[in-house]
């Protein structure tokens, strides 16, 4: 009855103590009620699947397959499996742990000592024992909560950072096959223009035989098809390093995609941005950054715990006999239960040099969570600035494709009634190759505005996309 007493005491003294350090409170940040370019995402909100809205069959499959077998997400899982294994070690760290052990001992004790020899109990002697054994702290000062609060904290931060490289591979594979397509148009543009500088470098020397052009003719001519065929050869390095970046990224070194000459990707509409406090548990590097706040926090009273004094309980039960075939008989059963203080008096600073580094770490980490925050911000203002103004580049672009096009047609009708000299002719091809160029160009810069758009504001969430 009494032990019944004392064990209830107790416990009621550890559901009243309260757990040391400070509680975490999110911190004061820079507030933004609205983002001033809102104006140009007012579309729906991030999709989980969101690349699916390019439209592209090829794309899908390489973003399933990076999801699956690229490096650094498997890196970040491993993580998060890392954390997982070290709140699970934390959370048995406040149960109990009960040992099972056995052993033989033989001693010999001295003739002249104080154990007595007599005919039953010789010099030499043997004892057998077995039995439970376990060693509890109490958790008075919730040390140990403090521990499983931070661990918990470090393992929501991991899980959110995998889901930041998750969003980070997906926008760098789209952007990836982007560029990829946009050098299949930018290459049969540029191909286009090399064969158009051929002819007419080779009209300029058809001119020299007849008196009619120079030899400073001669040289620009050979100045313009150089260039041309040097901006053939940046294309195709640029094409084959983007291919080459996407095979690294979805573990295929050998990939090669098929050129397609003509835009096969649909940038679909901006998303929606909501509003900038949506940020603080939409990004998974800034949930990620107040995580690791809050785990940085709990350390603190953890560290803190050390300035008091250590209780815990310690029991055994077993049985012990001179003979193993005796050994569970009646009588031969052993008990052993305990209660051990130990209090700190002296340690010459050690704990306070814990706790204020503690306290110092948990301020890098608050100054980390709102520059993460601030970035957000930033990013999620580029991104709407560049969807907007990439969005004038194109409409700029199509008119110039058309009226390029447009003054092809008539330069091709003109040269038909021999009324345009082939010069003239190749000057509205080069232009009309030059617009196609300049359009794949601009449509890449507004497809990768729309990508770092989304990634600017974190993606989709599980949670939320769940409920969509």
């Amino acid at each position: 009855m009494r032990n019944l007493i004392l064990s209830g005491s107790i416990c009621s003294l550890l559901l009243c103590a309260c757990a040391v350090g400070p509680d975490y409170e999110r911190p004061k940040l820079p507030e933004l009620a609205a983002y001033p370019e809102s104006k140009a995402a007012t579309g729906q909100p991030v999709m989980a699947d969101w690349w699916k809205g390019f439209h592209d069959t090829d794309l899908d499959g390489l973003v399933a397959d990076a999801l699956k077998a690229n490096t650094d997400l498997r890196i970040a899982v491993a993580r998060v499996e890392e954390a997982s294994a070290g709140l699970s070690e934390v959370v048995g760290a406040m149960l109990p742990q009960v040992n099972a052990g056995a052993g033989v001992s033989r001693n010999t004790v001295s003739n002249n000592g104080y154990s007595p020899i007599t005919s039953f109990a010789g010099r030499d002697r043997t004892s057998y024992s077995g039995g439970l054994s376990t060693s509890f702290e109490l958790d008075f000062w919730g040390k140990l909560r403090r521990a499983s609060e931070a661990a918990r904290a470090q393992l929501l931060s991991v899980s959110e950072a995998r889901l930041q490289v998750e969003l980070a591979l997906t926008a760098s594979v789209v952007r990836t096959y982007a560029l990829v397509r946009a050098s299949d148009i930018q290459l049969a543009g540029a191909e286009e223009i090399k064969n158009i500088r051929d002819e007419e470098y080779r009209i300029t020397e058809e001119r020299i035989k007849v008196g009619a052009a120079s030899a400073h003719d001669r040289a620009q001519a050979e100045v313009a098809r150089s260039a041309a065929i040097a901006a053939l050869s940046d294309t195709r390095r640029a094409r084959a390093q983007a291919e080459h970046l996407l095979g690294a990224l979805v573990g295929q070194p050998g990939i090669i995609l098929t050129v397609r000459p003509l835009n096969s990707l649909v940038t679909p509409p901006a998303p929606a941005v909501g509003l900038p406090s949506d940020l603080l548990r939409q990004r998974p590097d800034v949930v990620a950054a107040e995580q690791a706040l809050v785990a940085a926090n709990a350390r603190i009273g953890y560290v803190k715990a050390a300035y008091f004094p250590t209780f815990s309980l310690t029991g055994a039960l077993g049985v012990e006999s001179r003979e193993l075939s005796s050994l569970f008989s009646t009588g031969n059963g052993t008990s052993q239960f305990g209660l051990n203080a130990s209090v700190p008096i002296f340690d010459f600073g050690r704990t306070g040099a814990r706790v204020e580094a503690a306290v110092a770490i948990q301020h890098q980490a608050a100054a980390a969570y709102e520059k993460a925050v601030l970035n957000a911000f930033r990013e999620v203002r580029d991104a709407l600035v560049d969807v907007r103004e990439t969005n004038v580049a194109a409409e700029a672009g199509r008119r110039r494709l058309l009226a390029s096009s447009e003054a092809y047609r008539i330069a091709e009708e003109r040269k038909g009634l021999g009324q345009a000299s082939p010069t003239e002719f190749l000057v509205a091809r080069r232009v009309m190759a030059e617009s196609r160029v300049a359009v794949a160009r601009i449509m890449l810069d507004r497809l990768g505005a729309q990508v770092d758009l989304v990634k600017a504001l974190g993606g989709a969430r599980p949670d939320l996309a769940a409920r969509r």
